[in-house]
């Protein structure tokens, strides 16, 4: 089977987990799948029980990732600070300003190894919202050192920057610009430096189609959750997007797409889309887990619960 033929209904869609508070990340591990909770942390997500909640006091926590001595690194959207949650639960802020200004609408963190974080600001707007009304790309990367008390921005005129992860090889930190419906990567100096601006794929991944998160699968395909659309698209090691699932709400997205071109939009457009009767509404995070690798967890901002699905191992 070929990428290209690789599609899901909604059927394939199953529900895993229960009660959770806005699922916005998911992230999984040898202890089990993971998920952002706006209680207040993250939560490890059960498939027949109650999410045991990790964390406190986190303003709508976003992404978020492990580190090797098993604390989480995590973004408070609507607070625009980095956290750290320890093993035991304990919640403590990493950073909350750069240059003396405040960081900004923080979307994720990036673990890199025990001493650095790459950390991707949405715009300096706090709350972010009025960024879908400016022409101006103000999105940022910052990169945090093993003290974590050195904070450096190594990217800047970034449109909407969504998840940032680096790649499995080390070479690259890969980033979503949701308003410009794209992936972009940045080649990683040895010294921690970002080097020139790449796209990855194609100049739009359509219109009206906002990516938000992103993941790789162990053949070099990146997976892409499009917010906007409900849906789930792949670009292959040539480049090449391919659609693997879409629920559209035709009228929301062409008025958001509009709003977009012309940055008249609002949190309004973005919700509309989510009014659609499929399972999977207003994805925004995706792993791979499961006993071999190939279930798919969607995390998202419209559902209780996660959504998985599973790839054959034919595309593998």
């Amino acid at each position: 089977m070929s990428l290209s033929a690789f599609k899901l209904t909604a059927t394939d869609l199953i529900p895993y987990g229960q009660a959770l508070k806005r699922p916005e990340c998911v992230w999984i591990d040898g202890e089990g799948v993971w998920a952002s909770d706006a209680r207040g942390g993250v939560c490890r997500v059960h498939a027949d029980r109650e999410p045991q909640l990790l964390g406190t006091g986190i303003a709508d926590p976003n992404g978020f990732s492990r580190c090797p001595d098993g604390s989480f690194v995590v973004a408070g959207l609507s607070d625009g600070r980095l956290y750290q949650i320890t093993a035991d639960g304990q919640t403590r802020v990493l950073l909350e300003g750069i240059d003396g200004s405040p960081l900004g609408a923080i979307n994720y963190a990036c673990a890199d190894g025990p001493h650095r974080i790459w950390a991707s600001v949405m715009t300096r707007h706090l709350p972010w919202v009025p960024a879908l009304q400016s022409r101006k790309a103000d999105g940022y990367i910052l990169r945090i050192d093993s003290d974590r008390a050195l904070a450096q921005i190594v990217a800047d005129g970034l449109d909407l920057t969504n998840e940032v992860k680096v790649s499995p090889d080390g070479r690259h930190l890969y980033a979503v610009e949701t308003l410009g419906g794209r992936l972009v990567r940045f080649p990683i100096g040895s010294d921690g430096s970002l080097g020139a601006k790449e796209r990855i794929g194609p100049e739009s991944l359509g219109r009206g189609a906002l990516p938000d998160g992103l993941t790789f699968d162990p053949a070099g395909n990146i997976w892409v959750t499009i917010i906007s659309q409900n849906a789930i698209h792949v670009i292959d090691r040539d480049g090449t997007a391919h659609v693997v699932y879409s629920d559209m709400n035709a009228a929301a997205v062409q008025a958001i797409a509009c709003a977009v071109e012309q940055r008249t939009g609002t949190l309004d457009h973005l919700l509309a889309c989510a009014e659609v009767a499929g399972p999977l509404r207003l994805p925004t995070s995706l792993a791979f887990g499961g006993p071999d690798g190939r279930t798919a967890f969607v995390g998202s901002v419209g559902l209780a619960h996660l959504v998985t699905f599973r790839v054959p191992a034919a595309l593998w």
